[in-house]
């Protein structure tokens, strides 16, 4: 999530609820995978000079995953996804200037995910996030389940308090966002619950949703409708950035 603007535009947010809302029809939900299998890339690659604009939002289903990948207006640098077997993905980007988020996860979101995770790399220069997201209506909510992040912190808002969940320690943080929300709409709050301790990498994770969603709750703030996307995301935002990810997921 960007430091001091939105982490979406409005762009970004409608197109992704529009063209996510082509592919849910055929997408499947979340299946199960180890994390030792090879990748069998299928590439999406961006490539872009200064002042050049990139398609700002890509997305599909693969091995019974949905997968996204989303682009700033303008965003210059080179930018490689690759959907790897079963639920896995990677991305590295160089001299990339903007802001993009992409990941696998589930078509719609729900309180009751259990998600397995193996993050073999993580590697990033610049701001953004690596963990569970998505929206609500009815409220809307931007929400995150932050596992590790970039050389800039994402935390910023009102801090709530700390709470542990799969081991790990988390604080949670809100703000209230004045920019679009993914209808158009004005207006959106930010929830998100971030470890204490940034998560290792080569090991099995587990993100059990429902402890972050009651904790949300507990502190007044309830998740709308969630029939929107839910990935485990990869995102990046600043100038000149470099990076490499690599994520394996899967349902526990």
């Amino acid at each position: 999530m960007k430091k001091q603007n939105s982490l979406t535009s409005v762009t970004r947010k409608v197109t992704f609820v529009v063209a996510a809302t082509l592919v849910f029809a055929s997408a499947a939900c979340l299946t199960g995978c180890k994390k030792d299998q090879k990748m069998a890339p299928e590439p999406v690659t961006a490539s872009t000079k200064p002042g050049a604009t990139v398609e700002t939002y890509q997305s599909g289903t693969n091995n019974g995953f949905f997968w996204s990948l989303w682009k700033s207006d303008g965003a210059t640098g080179t930018v490689n996804y690759a959907n790897g077997a079963a639920g896995n993905y990677s991305i590295n980007w160089n001299g990339f200037n903007g802001n993009f988020t992409c990941g696998k996860g589930y078509s719609v979101g729900s309180t009751t995910y259990k998600i397995g995770y193996n993050l073999s790399t993580y590697s990033n220069s610049g701001g953004g996030t690596f963990g569970w997201y998505g929206w609500s209506r009815s409220p809307y909510y931007e929400y995150y389940v932050n596992e590790t992040w970039g050389s800039v912190s994402p935390h910023t808002g009102t801090f709530l308090g700390t709470f542990n969940s799969d081991g790990a320690a988390y604080n949670v943080w809100t703000r209230w966002m004045t920019g679009k929300n993914i209808d158009g709409g004005d207006g959106f709050r930010q929830i998100y619950s971030s470890r204490v301790t940034k998560t290792s990498t080569g090991q099995n994770h587990t993100i059990t949703f429902a402890n972050h969603y009651n904790k949300w709750q507990s502190y007044g703030y309830t998740l709308g409708q969630l029939n929107i996307p839910a990935i485990m995301v990869s995102e990046t935002w600043g100038s000149n950035t470099n990076g490499n990810i690599n994520c394996t997921i899967w349902a526990q």
